[in-house]
């Protein structure tokens, strides 16, 4: 029954499509037939019989624009599971509609506070959900391209400094609640500013345009983050990752000027890495890992650029 899906990064910009897509979560056969009779000709609709299912398809492939969520399910139920996506930045501004046969009012009440959208009594009257779903999703998609007008940089098309900022604040709570590493790149392209006086104004867009594509890569797990924050200098956001992984995205990233398309410019490009790594559950702040990164960045590039420099130790666990 479920749809084909692909891979895709996390972007902040909503893709044109043509169709809405729906994220039915619901352990039943029957009503999952229901689903899929219902709403198969008006949306491109997904099926997940459990938490477990929905929660790998939200993390490899295209977002739904609306997700309906059943709460008595084996193992996590919907109510767990809407308190999960709602704590995670890159899916928690998907409208979840809770389909139930609960009827309680503390059961609505609690759905409502968790952060459902709606809530529908089974079983569900099919013409009434589809109102209900194409209200919702309309108006998610309206508030996603507002936010991309603010927080989309226009030449790179990736979240810019602000954006950066409000999730790496976001990152740090939700790291601290589920004791998760959260480590911070910082990258520096040396020589850019040689490129705008050797060929002028266009070729120095145009790269600056081609390594942000470059760099788009990085960030390949859903809920990563790679962010302009200005035209030299680009941002890396990375989830449960420590050193191993943080020295590993650094040398990939390093390697982009040797392997890629900025091997061919007229003059050598390269870049310097900062890192930091911090156990945002053990103290510290995301300021204090924003500066630490800061602190070593102007280090290097006063002394030794094209290199990558670690910050030692973990901020919050070794000060």
């Amino acid at each position: 029954m479920r749809a084909d899906i692909s891979s895709a990064m996390y972007r902040e910009s909503i893709p044109e499509q043509t169709n809405y897509r729906v994220l039915v979560i619901d352990d039943n056969e029957i009503e999952l037939t229901l689903y899929h009779n219902g709403l198969g000709q008006e949306f491109d609709v997904s099926f997940s019989p459990n938490a477990h299912a929905a929660w790998g398809l939200l993390n490899s492939a295209p977002l739904p624009d609306a997700i309906i969520l059943d709460i008595m399910m084996p193992g996590e139920d919907g109510l767990q599971l809407c308190s999960r996506i709602k704590e995670t930045q890159f899916i928690q501004d998907v409208p979840i509609i809770f389909v139930s046969s609960l009827t309680e009012l503390a059961v609505k009440s609690q759905a409502f506070e968790l952060g459902g959208a709606d809530f529908i009594t089974k079983p569900p009257v099919m013409t009434e959900l589809i109102v209900c779903l194409r209200r919702h999703m309309a108006l998610y998609r309206k508030t996603k391209k507002l936010e991309s007008l603010i927080f989309i940089d226009p030449l790179t098309h990736l979240p810019n400094a602000a954006r950066f900022q409000e999730v790496l604040a976001i990152e740090w709570l939700r790291c601290a609640r589920y004791w998760h590493h959260l480590t911070l790149l910082m990258i520096r392209i040396d020589n850019l500013d040689t490129v705008r006086e050797i060929d002028g104004s266009d070729k120095y867009f145009s790269t600056i345009a081609a390594v942000a594509n470059n760099f788009a890569a990085a960030g390949n797990r859903p809920g990563d983050l790679v962010a302009t924050i200005s035209n030299d200098r680009f941002a890396l956001l990375l989830c449960d990752c420590g050193h191993d992984g943080a020295t590993l995205k650094a040398n990939q990233i390093m390697s982009t000027f040797d392997h890629s398309e900025l091997a061919n410019t007229a003059v050598h490009l390269s870049c310097t890495i900062g890192y930091a790594v911090a156990a945002p559950a053990g103290g510290g702040s995301p300021e204090a890992l924003l500066q630490s990164v800061e602190n070593v960045m102007f280090e290097a590039l006063q002394h030794d650029t094209g290199k990558i420099h670690p910050v030692n130790g973990i901020i919050g666990v070794t000060e």
